[in-house]
């Protein structure tokens, strides 16, 4: 359904007279693939270039290089209304609820924003019903289509979110952290909502979170994220069981156990020094300043994302 290659985006960064302005790669590279009612789950420390692939994904952002395909539909080939007839399959849901709903709008409003543009042939009873079908199937009722978004818990303000990104049929659906501003109750009842929704509409998300739980509860395949860049991926089974990058290994031994007894007896990797400045990256691997593997070659060669040492999924390190 999506298919990234080499995407790149770049942002200069503007300073004071006579400086010179800085260069930051946000996104560097990176290649990714999305299967039909499937979902990938990309995840990694704050300012990774998380969001920045994200909104790259949902057409908010142009790629700096590199091609997007959607459904096979080559999008740097298209402009004006056919870019747009191929981009209104591919929906958002975004981090914050209290900030992605318009608080002067009613939520019927909100939810029927899609349909008034995409299906503006529908009559407007057409697309009430609609809106509250898609309401109702997200957990909330009809009463709630005349209410202010102010008047919502967070939770429920989400899933408003995820109506308004299904009201209409949509075949990928980005998900920039949708549960990290929800309490822990409310995010387990989100995520499930959205593998029901996935079950019963075959949409596919490309699901983003730093947040390993709730990546392994709802992901196929996995892209774990450095500085811009993909260092490891593959089926969720494999990253997340038997993670082969160092920075990867970091990250899975970071989360919690959820036993007492584990979580005492187990002695987690901790990483040394701070992550680099994003305007000047180190040279070859950009793990290798805090990798307790890093050689020589690391400074001088930048690994490539590939399948090492029989492993199934592929890694972005010399010695993995």
């Amino acid at each position: 359904m999506l298919h990234a290659a080499g995407l790149c985006r770049r942002f200069r960064i503007s300073r004071p007279w006579p400086a010179a302005p800085l260069w930051l790669d946000a996104v560097d590279d990176v290649t990714l693939s999305l299967g039909r009612g499937k979902t990938l789950g990309i995840v990694g420390e704050s300012g990774c270039g998380k969001s920045t692939l994200s909104r790259m994904l949902v057409g908010i952002l142009a790629p700096s290089a590199g091609t997007l395909h959607v459904d096979g539909v080559n999008l740097a080939q298209l402009r004006g209304d056919r870019w747009r007839e191929v981009m209104r399959d591919v929906q958002m849901v975004f981090q914050s609820p209290y900030t992605a709903l318009n608080p002067r709008l009613k939520i019927g409003e909100i939810v029927r924003e899609p349909l008034d543009i995409h299906e503006a042939h529908l009559s407007k009873k057409e697309r009430g019903e609609r809106v509250i079908a898609m309401l109702e199937r997200v957990g909330l009722h009809a009463g709630h289509a005349a209410r202010y978004p102010y008047s919502l818990s967070g939770g429920q303000q989400q899933r408003v979110g995820i109506a308004r990104a299904l009201v209409r049929p949509a075949r990928v659906v980005i998900c920039d952290e949708p549960v990290s501003a929800l309490d822990v109750s409310v995010q387990a009842q989100v995520v499930n909502l959205l593998r029901e929704l996935q079950d019963d509409l075959r949409v596919s998300y490309v699901f983003v979170s730093h947040d390993l739980a709730v990546v392994a509860n709802i992901s196929h395949d996995i892209a774990v994220m450095y500085m811009g860049r993909v260092v490891e991926s593959g089926a969720a089974r494999d990253v997340l069981q038997t993670p082969r990058h160092p920075y990867t290994q970091a990250l899975v031994d970071s989360a919690n156990v959820p036993d007492p007894r584990v979580e005492r007896s187990r002695t987690p990797r901790v990483l040394a020094g701070d992550l680099p400045r994003p305007t000047d990256p180190p040279s070859g691997c950009r793990f290798r300043t805090r990798c307790w593997m890093a050689q020589d070659i690391c400074s001088k060669s930048t690994p490539a994302l590939i399948h090492r040492s029989g492993a199934p999924q592929r890694v972005a390190c010399h010695f993995a």
